[in-house]
């Protein structure tokens, strides 16, 4: 890429689905961050401005080389700390001074004296001076027949190594360049500050992203004196700088006197200056291309490693929620065993009580057969009815009771009244008939003509003889009706005893067949439990796997936008 791509601006931003689905599903604020950052990204990549910041130790001449190259004495220099705020320089169709506070701009003389007043770190006592501290954000300068070329902005930054709060804000200005020019001073080795401070630019905006100009302190400006420089100390410098830089020595590396270079500027090292700001300064240039696209894919790399952190933390959500609801799946699925099998017990208990129960109804009812008369009008099965549904009631209460215990126990419904009374009605029997055999129904032997009788009614007549015909055969006709009935009385006496116990043993097998009813009923009553004694707790949905694969998707993007920076994981 040898300038700002125009697949940069849409690359870098959030596709729109991808912006909906990351605010649907982790927050408007967290997708609003993200496209907040592809912004700046997109920014640097388009940025129609280049951003050259010169930069250095304190008092390693920043402000007297950028003199020199504007062609005019306009910033202050001191050989204190003097620039202790940011001055941009930029060209415009007139010369004025800006200085930039929070509360607003107010405009300057475009004089030394007053870009001195609003930038001098240092008093006239010695003191820093508290307003320059703590006061503008940065001064604009705008010159008339500017050197600076268009839509390109030169930028003195304060010197690092004074204080932590001059260290810090160079740093920052020093962020938003497209290259940093770092100004050595020859009179003194590279300090220690300042290799990790090149180091860590470097490293964030790419090997290319700083040139070097080494200011020479000559003894005298002379040209023989800045010769013999050249002859006798550039390659020290040079290694030097190369060892302080772990080997890798910029290729924009330029010696200059800006002193000399003030008063001749065709000589100590002055054109090679130009030259080199000419090349850097243009937004094709190689070397600024190269350093947006660091700079992209410095502020690309949080974002790509956030949302890796987000997508562990996101998986392990996932993970931990299966994890619980295998767990629950498993424990309802053990309950839901331990009640369809403590139902099935139960059920099998209810079938073998009711044959119990039945039977014993079955022998209360046949008890009456030997105390009072015999009833004929099919009480014996209405009595037996009675006698099972009210057992059968009884039980249908217990079994309610021993579900509801059940259910509690294994996190299932409880029976409602309205499902017992069901449940009532499901193994209430039906009603029971008993047959009554017929002489104990009231049926007696025929009338028939008996010995008994003859015989009587024979010593009748020859006890007295003075009676009548007449008489005698109404004597007769008496006597053998009374013998025939004593002969009746007693065969309807000698086949009660048979017909009793069949009728016994009829209302016995009608118990016993109303004591299998329970059983018979049992797929009904399990579909009234199965509709009335449900899990308490539901069965756990799947967790959603779309957040997850949103953050995937972003980390994706993210990854291929660095990827068009050049830059790697």
């Amino acid at each position: 890429m040898t300038g700002t791509r125009s697949t940069a601006r849409p690359a870098a931003a959030l596709p729109s689905a991808l912006s909906e689905q990351l605010a649907r599903h982790h927050g408007v604020s967290y997708r609003d961050r993200f496209t907040t950052e592809l912004e700046r990204v997109r920014t640097v990549l388009a940025a129609r401005t280049t951003t050259v910041v010169f930069g250095g130790h304190f008092s390693a001449g920043k402000s007297s080389l950028l003199n020199l190259l504007i062609g005019r004495p306009l910033l202050p220099v001191n050989d204190f700390p003097e620039t202790g705020v940011p001055c941009v320089i930029s060209g415009g169709p007139a010369d004025r001074v800006i200085v930039v506070r929070a509360g607003g701009r107010t405009e300057l003389p475009c004089t030394t004296e007053s870009i001195a007043e609003a930038v001098s770190l240092i008093a006239a006592d010695g003191d820093y001076r508290r307003e320059v501290l703590e006061g503008p954000c940065r001064v604009l300068i705008e010159l008339a027949d500017s050197p600076v070329p268009d839509r390109v902005r030169w930028v003195d930054s304060p010197g690092i190594n004074d204080t932590d709060a001059m260290t810090a804000r160079a740093a920052e200005v020093a962020a938003h360049a497209d290259l940093l020019v770092w100004v050595v001073n020859s009179r003194q080795p590279i300090s220690t500050v300042e290799e990790d401070f090149l180091r860590a630019h470097r490293e964030r905006h790419g090997t290319d992203s700083v040139a070097l100009l080494v200011n020479v302190f000559l003894p005298e400006d002379t040209p023989e004196q800045w010769q013999r420089f050249l002859a006798t100390r550039a390659d020290h410098h040079k290694a030097r700088l190369e060892n302080a830089l772990d080997g890798g020595l910029p290729t924009g590396l330029v010696f200059v006197s800006a002193r000399g270079a003030a008063a001749d500027p065709t000589h100590f090292g002055g054109p090679e200056t130009h030259a080199l700001l000419e090349r850097i300064s243009r937004a094709a240039d190689p070397a600024v291309a190269a350093a947006r696209r660091a700079r992209a894919a410095a502020l690309l790399r949080p974002l790509i490693d956030e949302a890796a952190f987000r997508i562990r933390e996101e998986r392990s959500l996932l993970e931990q929620q299966r994890a619980r609801n295998d767990l629950l799946r498993s424990e309802l699925t053990t309950l839901a065993e331990q009640f369809r099998s403590q139902v099935g017990r139960t059920l099998d208990d209810c079938a073998r009580d009711w044959e119990v129960r039945a039977r014993a109804c079955g022998d209360q009812v046949a008890k009456l057969l030997t105390t009072g008369p015999v009833q004929r009008d099919g009480s014996y099965g209405q009595i037996l009815t009675e006698h099972l549904r009210q057992a059968s009631a009884e039980l249908a209460a217990t079994l309610a009771r021993t579900l509801s215990r059940s259910a509690a126990a294994t996190r299932h419904a409880a029976l409602t009244e309205a499902e017992t009374r069901r449940l009532t009605e499901v193994l209430r029997p039906p009603p029971v008939t008993v047959e009554v055999p017929g002489r104990l129904a009231g049926r007696l032997p025929e009338l028939r003509t008996d010995s008994l009788g003859r015989t009587v009614s024979g010593r009748i007549g020859s006890m007295m003889p003075s009676l009548s015909a007449k008489a005698l055969r109404t004597i007769d006709h008496v006597v053998n009706a009374a013998a025939d009935s004593v002969e009746r009385a007693k065969e309807a006496a000698e086949s009660a005893v048979p017909d009793r116990e069949r009728t016994r043993a009829n209302i016995l097998a009608a118990a016993a067949l109303a004591g299998r009813h329970a059983g018979s009923r049992r797929s009904h009553v399990l579909q009234v439990l199965g509709s009335a004694c449900r899990p308490l707790t539901p069965a756990p949905k799947d967790p959603d796997p779309h957040p997850l694969t949103v953050l995937e998707a972003l980390h994706g993007h993210l990854t291929a936008c660095l990827e068009i920076c050049g830059g790697s994981l």
